[in-house]
């Protein structure tokens, strides 16, 4: 008889927390993948059963897929997870035919429960967009931003392509120094870059025309200014907030030379930051890379926010563009033809023009139906699928109206009262590596401490790095306890017999990057300060990536 996908979770999550899994991080991977994709069936069947009782109105589908105490959108977070463990994982031999074999049944559900949430959710455009219940993209700057321009020092932060279900896991991250709101937005349709990142500018919420701006592209014109690039987007910005704004790229904020991004800050009364990294990873096409470092882009914003608090940022507004798919790549039976007529832009996931056909695969009604001005249609398939067209990504899909690509997340960060920064002493920390040498891509660490004083230790959350000429060439991979997979930190406890002591922990750090250079440095940090805590320098390197 064959175990069920709960039993199936259960067994692996208690593998997980065995000693091989702790000797053997390529071990520990296994069940860990094994537990996500458990995770994804079960969730999967979860939102199925849902489904045949969905609301009708767009409203409605909005709460239950991003507010419900447990919302569809987990299904994304799950799928993400599963395929990002994937795609890191090295084969052990022996039983990989069977565990593939679980990761495509994985996927197949996903598929298909994704599809008939997708539909519902097209479907409920048909209804109209409800008078009350809903956020508009083109109302966040006048609800979010505009009313604190002037009263605090204000980031506004556009992420290009984050979908809702990043944006709640970010929240998710940071709710520990922040205080978190956490809301979903309805997007300005068609669901493209020069589109979405246009609805978040101030002036949107009263006047957003979708206009055509030659050789198949779009714009947002408004007032009669058409907004088509980046460069016109923070040009319009600049001129009708009022206050003084500094413009910073998501790099910038990550950058070891801040000096000029700390200047601009403190000159500045709002802060506009933006971030390309998720679209321009999927748009290349490199599946295996995107998969692999899609959770990175989470670390680098929460990395990027606490940069912005440091330099005196009192408020955070971080939002999307838009949302997208990324599921299996595009075979020929995923694939419905287009509504033909007068074609403006034709991409995957959206038709723009004017006249032609659709069948019941397809969604055509006019743009003025849809929230926006214009005179133009707008097609797009009613489930996961797309159109038949040349070019485009093979898995990454942007443009329609499912919720994923739909409904973006806005987040609303307000740092928690400082405590006393924490010093570096307090505690004697000893780092005890498996081995001497780095040999192999994992490499595994005993952390432990204890106090230098008359009182009891109270352990840090922590993270650990090896770095190669001040780089660093590696990504937390596990722990023995207090391992968030998200971020990578490592919360530390006291040890049970001893509360002057840190319990030790083992850590496995993943190398991501082969150094160049004969030795490399271990790093003990403060997860929330950046603050050194301990080092073990001039590790050995002989590895073979």
């Amino acid at each position: 008889m064959e175990a069920t996908d709960a039993e199936v979770l259960s067994l692996a999550q208690s593998r997980t927390k065995q000693f091989w899994c702790e000797a053997e991080p390529q071990l520990q991977a296994r069940w860990g993948l094994i537990a996500a994709a458990a995770s994804l069936l079960l969730e999967a069947d979860r939102v199925e059963r849902a489904l045949k009782k969905a609301p009708a109105s767009l409203a409605e589908l909005i709460n239950e897929y991003a507010q419900a105490k447990e919302p569809w959108c987990l299904l994304d977070t799950y799928h993400r997870i599963m395929e990002s463990g994937w795609h890191n994982f090295e084969p052990l031999g022996g039983d990989d035919e069977n565990l593939e074999k679980l990761i495509i049944r994985a996927r197949q559900r996903y598929v298909a429960v994704g599809s008939e949430l997708a539909r519902i959710f097209v479907t409920g455009w048909r209804k109209g967009l409800p008078a009350k219940g809903l956020i508009r993209q083109r109302d966040i700057f006048e609800k979010y931003v505009k009313p604190w321009l002037g009263k605090e020092k204000v980031a506004y932060v556009w992420v290009d392509a984050l979908r809702f279900e990043m944006g709640r896991e970010l929240g998710r991250l940071l709710e520990g120094d922040f205080e978190v709101e956490i809301h979903p937005a309805l997007a300005a349709v068609p669901t493209v870059t020069e589109i979405g990142m246009a609805a978040l500018l101030p002036g949107a919420h009263e006047a957003a025309r979708v206009v055509t701006a030659g050789s198949g592209r779009l714009a947002l014109e408004m007032g009669g200014r058409m907004i088509k690039d980046r460069k016109e987007r923070i040009a319009l910005l600049k001129e009708r907030v009022g206050v003084e704004v500094f413009e910073a790229k998501l790099e910038d904020l990550l950058s070891k030379r801040l000096k000029r991004v700390g200047e601009g800050i403190a000159g500045a009364s709002l802060i506009l930051v933006t971030s390309q990294e998720i679209d321009e990873l999927c748009e290349q096409d490199n599946i295996v890379q995107a998969r692999r470092h899609m959770d990175g882009v989470l670390k680098d914003l929460r990395h990027a926010i606490c940069v912005l608090v440091q330099k005196g940022v009192e408020r955070i507004v971080l939002t999307s563009d838009h949302g997208h798919l990324f599921a299996e790549e595009l075979s020929e039976d995923m694939k419905v033809d287009a509504p033909g007529g007068q074609t403006v832009t034709l991409r995957r996931r959206v038709w723009v023009g004017r006249g032609g056909q659709a069948d019941d695969a397809v969604l055509r009604m006019p743009v003025q139906a849809l929230g926006m001005e214009g005179e133009l249609d707008l097609a797009t398939p009613m489930s996961l699928a797309c159109f038949r067209c040349r070019g485009g990504t093979r898995a990454y899909f942007h443009g329609g109206l499912s919720p994923q690509e739909a409904v973006v997340p806005i987040v609303v960060l307000k740092p928690r009262a400082k405590a006393a920064v924490r010093k570096p002493g307090g505690i004697v920390w000893r780092l005890s590596p498996r081995s001497q040498k780095l040999t192999t891509r994992f490499f595994s660490i005993e952390v432990s401490g204890e106090s230098d004083g008359l009182f009891d230790v109270e352990p840090p959350k922590v993270r650990l790095e090896l770095r190669a000429k001040g780089k660093v060439i590696s990504e937390a991979f596990s722990a023995s306890y207090g391992f968030d997979s998200s971020t990578g930190d490592i919360a530390l406890a006291r040890d049970e017999n001893d509360p002057k002591k840190v319990a030790v922990n083992t850590v496995t750090l993943r190398v991501v990057e082969e150094p160049e250079q004969k030795t490399v440095g271990l790093y003990l940090l403060d997860a929330t300060t950046g603050v050194e805590l301990s080092r073990l320098e001039k590790i050995e390197g002989a590895i073979a990536m």
